[in-house]
This record gives C-alpha cells, sequence and structure tokens, in this order.
C-alpha cells in the first residue's frame, strides 16, 4: 500500500497521446464466445488487488459472474498502466477509473461510458500526522512546509480554489511513506482506504481531511466500458453490473474470504489491514441513492457538478464540456440477482 496514491492521480492525458491508444486499440471490445459458452470479459484494473475492489473480487470467487453467464477476467494494473486510456481507446472491454478522468478521456476523443460507481463518496484525501497544529485541510493550505503530493491533480487544484493559492511546496510521492514518517513532509495525499488505514495498522496515529469535505466529490472506482460493447451488447454490461452489484453486497456483509484472496494476490497486505480497511469502505460504498436504488448508482447532478468543477479549475473548458457526451448510464439489473448463487462459505444464497 506504500505506492497506492501514485495511480490515483487523475491522469489527464494529451490528444497525441489518446491517439496512439486508439489507433492500438485491439477492437475486441465487441466480441463474443462462438456457441452456447460463458460470454468472455476482461476487466482492467487501474492498481494491484485491494479492498477497493473487493466487490469485483467477490463477484468472481462467489459465482455472481458464472450465474450470470460470464467468464471475467481481472487484469492487475499498476503505476505503468493506464487503464482508463486502455478502455477508452478499445484496448480492453472495461476498465476501473475516476469520475475526473472519464470526462477528460472523452474531452480528448475517448469513448467509454461509466456504468458503475463504486465509490460513492471521493476518497481523496490528505494525511497529517495525530500530533499535527494542522486540524483541518483549510488549516493545513494556510500553513507552510512541504507535502508530499501533485500539485496539478484536479483534487489539488480545486482546494487552492476554495482556500487560496498556499504556500505549501509540492515533492513528488514517490512510493515511500518515509518521507512522511521522518517528518520530511507535513502532509501527502492518500486513499482515505489506503495508506491512513496502514499506518492506523501499524500503530502509527494520522488525521485524515477527505477533499470531498471541501465540495469536490465525485465518484471513483468506477467501473467504465468501452462504448462499442455498450452498444453493441447491452445485455452483456447489464449481465456484469448485476453481478457486480452482487459482489459488493457480498463484500460488504462478510469480506474475509475475498479479503484472503486478494492476500494471496497481494502479498503487500496483511490480515489486520484488509480487516480494516474492509471496515471503513461502507462509509464510501453506501449513499443515499445506493439506498434508494442500488449499490453504484449515479445521479446525473452529481455528474454535472464534476463537469462545473473542471470547468472552474481550467481542467475541462467550456467548448470541450459541451462535446463530453454520454458520461455514464444505470444499466437495468436482475432484482434476484443473488438467488442461487453460493455465500462465501460456499453455502446457497438468498431463496
Amino acid at each position: 500500500m506504500l505506492h497506492s496514491s501514485l495511480r490515483r492521480a487523475s491522469v489527464s492525458i494529451t490528444a497525441l497521446a489518446l491517439g496512439v491508444f486508439l489507433i492500438a486499440g485491439c477492437g475486441d471490445t465487441g466480441s463474443s464466445d462462438e456457441g452456447s459458452g460463458p460470454r468472455r470479459l476482461t476487466v482492467q484494473l487501474n492498481w494491484f488487488p485491494e479492498p477497493e475492489f473487493g466487490g469485483l473480487y467477490a463477484a468472481k470467487e462467489n459465482g455472481h459472474f458464472e450465474a450470470q453467464g460470464l467468464q471475467v477476467e481481472l487484469v492487475k494494473g499498476g503505476a505503468d498502466v493506464p487503464a482508463g486510456q486502455l478502455v477508452a481507446s478499445g484496448s480492453v472491454q472495461i476498465a476501473v477509473v475516476s469520475a475526473a478522468q472519464l470526462v477528460t478521456l472523452r474531452a480528448q476523443g475517448g469513448r467509454a461510458t461509466a456504468v458503475f460507481a463504486s465509490f460513492q463518496k471521493a476518497p481523496r484525501a490528505v494525511v497529517v500526522k495525530e500530533d499535527s497544529k494542522y486540524d483541518s485541510l483549510e488549516s493545513l493550505w494556510a500553513g507552510e512546509g512541504r507535502i508530499m503530493a501533485d500539485a496539478g491533480l484536479p483534487w489539488t487544484r480545486w482546494v487552492n480554489h476554495r482556500f487560496g493559492d498556499t504556500k505549501l511546496r509540492f515533492v513528488p510521492y514517490a512510493g515511500s511513506l518515509a518521507p512522511f514518517l521522518s517528518g520530511e513532509v507535513v502532509a501527502m495525499q492518500a486513499f482515505a482506504t489506503a495508506e491512513p488505514v496502514q499506518l492506523e495498522a501499524e500503530g502509527k496515529s494520522v488525521r485524515t481531511f477527505l477533499t470531498a469535505d471541501t465540495g469536490y466529490d465525485p465518484y471513483d472506482v468506477v467501473l467504465a466500458v468501452h462504448d462499442d460493447l455498450l452498444e453493441d451488447d447491452p445485455d452483456t454490461v447489464r449481465r456484469f453490473v448485476t453481478a457486480l452489484t452482487g459482489g459488493w453486497e457480498d463484500y460488504l456483509e462478510d469480506p474475509a474470504s475475498t479479503n484472503a484472496v486478494i492476500a494471496k494476490l497481494n502479498p503487500d497486505f496483511t490480515s489486520a489491514t484488509l480487516e480494516l480497511a474492509a471496515s471503513r469502505l461502507p462509509a464510501f460504498v453506501r449513499s443515499p441513492d445506493t439506498e434508494s436504488h442500488r449499490l453504484g448508482w449515479m445521479s446525473e447532478d452529481r455528474w454535472k457538478t464534476l463537469l462545473e468543477q473542471l470547468v472552474t479549475i481550467g481542467e475541462l473548458t467550456e467548448e470541450r464540456r459541451t462535446g463530453v457526451g454520454r458520461l455514464f448510464v444505470n444499466p437495468e439489473i436482475e432484482p434476484d440477482s443473488s438467488e442461487g448463487v453460493p455465500g462465501p462459505d460456499g453455502s446457497p444464497g438468498n431463496d
């Protein structure tokens, strides 16, 4: 988890870079198996296996994908894996992205659409030590010293807009918590369910300031599908979302068996860290919208607010804002998606 903020930067690629991916795309997003076998899908993660992907792994391990006639491969990401660009170009069928990244990709000609927002509350945050003199993001922003973060990310630009230009000096997060622990920096960027959890699991107390509390609260850990798949095979997308919804329901209810799978795939995690991280997820994954509809549900108002904020901070021009097109859909799912699906312990699912 030392490296987890690296890939959580909202990547702003140039039109030229996206064009390279558009040319390189393998164009298999609309493919389907011949005969009566399961429909194969590839999901590109934007980082290594972590609890934030718990619903995906639970859907696979607990048989939800299989029950929907899907054979899903979850491909781990990494610092050098441009998941968003890959799905926007059609090189992969489905990928995990951030909402702001998806807007940028579409503004630059990418063709991908959000179909499930795992994190309803933005987990992006800034962490300081428990004994820090700073008790809020606003007080930190008015302070001095070095912060381990990227000054060019949408959230940092939003906080500058919200609280005024800071005197903090930004240094790159190079994948180690050492500068923070040694006091070389007074604060660092984080994912609320990652770095603070790891530090707490190691007995180090911190304060976590959520950017969502400043009004910048976009969806995150968003599942985006390439437009060809959505337009040519919407039933497959519906079945995928049905299974993913069941997976997240399982993981939030009992993450233990799925955490055991994640631990094998990513040895960086201790069982204590996995358990603690999973316990923090409901506050970010559940929302009034998920209570009224289902997990992963998205609202037009939230996307409109994000667009307005990205224009405000100069991440998006007004002209490009009008050209982003369709950003999301909420596929209808089967009402009894978990019926007959084995539980985490292998027992039958809901009757």
